[in-house]
């Protein structure tokens, strides 16, 4: 798979999932899907116009910070600093966003890139270790049956193990990489049956020498990895 999304394994199976004629139709969704970004209005608007193609340099800096509780009574009632709800409902929103202004027209199953891919790089990078395994869950969450989301979603996994980061050390590249690799097998291991997209993202990072997925220290460290 290229950055932009396409799937692109050496036998054609992955160019046939662009052919399932269910891969460009967004699924349904509960009308409250968003309710945790309503709360927040002003970066909901900040978020809008970032998607629609407007560039802010300072959002995009700023963008971490907003996924994070700040008061103690919410912090001791989640568990956990990170707003899971806001994550959860960011990414749907953006899936939702890049589905609506597919350039691709709504015949073509949406795949990562542009403003999207770059608002999933930018936590993927610049989180801290709990919050962007969290993030991470939250894209995984998505992999479904076969939908647009799940394409839409599944593109964007890819292309962050692929990408993460061409700027960064090596060292760096590998806990995003052994990160997405972690929350896959996780599922993997534990939940039957497998949901389709989850399947086809995995054999998609083990059979396309894009990613290589063998290859890596973290995978060839594990044993129960390298049965899978």
């Amino acid at each position: 798979m290229c950055v932009s999304g396409a799937w692109s394994h050496s036998d054609d199976g992955a160019e046939q999932v662009d052919l399932l004629p269910e891969i460009s139709k967004a699924p349904a969704m509960l009308s409250t899907y968003a309710n945790a970004l309503d709360k927040h209005p002003l970066f909901k608007a900040e978020l809008d116009s970032y998607l629609r193609g407007r560039p802010n340099a300072v959002f995009l800096a700023d963008l971490p910070a907003h996924l994070f509780l700040t008061s103690a009574g919410d912090i001791a009632a989640a568990g956990t600093r990170v707003n899971v709800p806001l994550i959860n409902a960011l990414v749907l929103y953006v899936a939702s966003a890049a589905i609506a202004h597919n350039p691709q027209g709504p015949s073509k199953p949406p795949s990562a890139g542009g403003v999207s891919l770059d608002l999933f790089m930018k936590l993927s990078r610049d989180l801290e270790t709990e919050a962007r395994y969290l993030f991470l869950n939250a894209l995984a969450n998505q992999l479904r049956f076969p939908n647009a989301h799940t394409h839409f979603f599944s593109s964007s996994i890819l292309a962050l193990f692929q990408a993460a980061h061409d700027t960064e050390a090596a060292h760096d590249k590998e806990v995003v990489r052994e990160q997405i690799t972690r929350v896959l097998i996780e599922r993997l291991i534990v939940y039957k049956p497998h949901p389709w997209g989850l399947l086809i993202t995995f054999i998609e990072l083990i059979k396309n020498p894009a990613y290589d997925l063998a290859r890596h220290d973290f995978v060839r460290s594990s044993p129960e990895i390298e049965q899978l």
